[in-house]
């Protein structure tokens, strides 16, 4: 009993997930790369660079650890000891892994601006990559240019014997060593560093590119370069770098020296990351470099809302908790009791496309919702003074002229369950029209009907046969309305 538009919590938290996983998802063109802001202070944006690190530094232990690949054919050496063997692998690995380096970046995923969360996949959006990587959450998430970063990255390709980029692939197990090895009599023919660098070159993608599936929310881009020195390589991004954005925690006595570097870059946007009820929320930031003033003590008088019941802290508790579980009780008997009436209701309009099929230029969707209920009549929060509804819930259709943002028309049915079972149910069409000002709504049909326990199936039949049947003349107003 949450007194929100759906009738709970799960059912919101489900719909999101349902509509996440369905929505279509397209890959932007920036790419990010969280770090601390002494690293990208005094590092990346001093330097106008970005460090490729030791391959073998990686923290997946697919990477981190060696992957020594089936040894084939004979050695004209003869017979040799598992400490020759051992010894011929850790070479080949110094060439595979000791002299590579990786730089690695999070991809960018746009969802539908309709989407409830439209920056879930964002690349500044990621909460572990925030506190792994970005200091949690006092470091800053650099933007860069997909095209430019790898433009910049192919220009320094002096000394290199490969240069790789691209996405990793994310598994949850693998063959190991798998099924292609390294010819002993190539290694004695050509050389074992030549033999090692021509395996990583054919299976750069398992090599370089592939983790356990564990690491797959890192959503990762990365830059690969092998040579034949175990220092770390720098390449320019000065004209990659397209914005930074700011840590929800990044400390304000930082900003005069991170100004200070992006004084050196043209076109950089500067962006403030908040957390806000479990989501992130992007702003411009505005280019303040004052100390943030010190937090404000915890307050020791009396709260700024007083409350209407009487008694102690430990009183008003105690009766909190006593309404939330009596109300708890009432839900879960008001579940079932609202059950039927939901199902007849499914039927009646999510599987009936056709009372919307033959509608031009009119997209449909359907939602759980309690929207055919007025606001100022939906449950109130337990304990709260007024009329108590157990539960409530409902459906509605909702038709978006296109293009969208233009006119909406609303088709919804909703019930109110009280402690008694008895019920209330509510049906409603309305439209919408968007307008810059203030959008202009118009309600073109309303019924609300009060049933018994007994009444309930059967009148919650008639409530919807009622809707369906106001359709035919709301759809011929609403197309007067936007001029079909």
């Amino acid at each position: 009993m949450d007194g929100g538009n759906l009738s709970s919590g799960d059912e919101v938290d489900g719909f999101l997930e349902r509509e996440f996983v369905a929505a279509p998802k397209v890959l932007t063109s920036s790419l990010y790369h969280y770090t601390s802001s002494d690293a990208a202070i005094l590092g990346i944006l001093a330097n106008r660079s970005i460090r490729m690190s030791p391959f073998q530094g990686t923290n997946d232990l697919w990477e981190s650890r060696p992957l020594w690949p089936n040894l084939e054919g004979e050695s004209s050496r003869g017979e040799s000891t598992h400490e020759d063997v051992v010894s011929i692998w850790e070479d080949i690995d110094r060439y595979i892994r000791g002299y590579s380096k990786v730089a690695c970046f999070t991809q960018d995923w746009e969802l539908p601006a309709s989407a409830m969360r439209p920056d879930a996949l964002r690349g500044w959006a990621h909460l572990s990559l925030w506190a792994h990587y970005g200091a949690r959450h006092t470091g800053v998430c650099l933007r860069f240019d997909r095209d430019r970063l790898v433009a910049a990255f192919e220009a320094g390709r002096e000394n290199a014997i490969h240069q790789f980029h691209g996405s990793v692939r994310y598994r949850s197990a693998e063959f190991g060593d798998g099924p292609h090895g390294i010819s002993l009599e190539q290694a004695e023919e050509f050389g074992i560093d030549a033999v090692a660098l021509r395996y990583a070159h054919v299976h750069r993608d398992r090599v370089f590119f592939r983790k356990h599936a564990d690491w797959a929310s890192e959503a990762e881009f990365r830059l690969v370069r092998t040579d034949l020195s175990t220092e770390p390589h720098y390449f320019d991004i000065t004209d990659a770098l397209t914005g930074v954005v700011l840590g929800d925690a990044f400390p304000n006595d930082r900003m005069p020296a991170l100004l200070a570097m992006l004084a050196n870059f043209d076109d950089v946007e500067l962006l403030q990351a908040r957390f806000h009820n479990r989501a992130f929320h992007l702003f411009p930031r505005e280019a303040l470099a004052e100390p943030e003033p010190p937090p404000t003590p915890m307050p020791t008088t009396a709260s700024t809302i007083p409350p209407r019941r009487p008694g102690d802290l430990a009183h008003r508790l105690d009766s909190l908790e006593e309404a939330e579980r009596t109300a708890g009780t009432d839900r879960q008997a008001a579940i079932q009791v609202a059950a039927p009436v939901l199902q007849t209701w499914h039927e009646g309009l999510w599987e009936r496309p056709e009372l919307c099929a033959d509608w031009s230029r009119i997209l449909v969707n359907f939602y759980p919702h309690a929207t055919a209920i007025p606001e100022e009549e939906r449950c109130k929060r337990p304990g709260v003074p007024g009329e108590v509804i157990a539960y409530e819930a409902g459906l509605m259709m909702v038709g978006e002229h296109q293009p969208q943002y233009s006119f909406t028309w609303v088709m919804a049915i909703a019930l109110q369950i009280m402690p008694s079972g008895a019920g209330r149910l509510h049906a409603c069409i309305t439209t919408e029209e968007w307008r810059i000002a203030g959008n202009d709504r118009r309600e073109l049909y309303r019924n609300v009907r009060d049933a018994s326990p007994d009444e309930l199936v059967e009148a919650s039949r008639e409530v919807l046969a009622g809707l369906i049947e106001a359709l035919p003349d709301a759809r011929s107003k609403f197309d007067e309305l936007r001029g079909a």
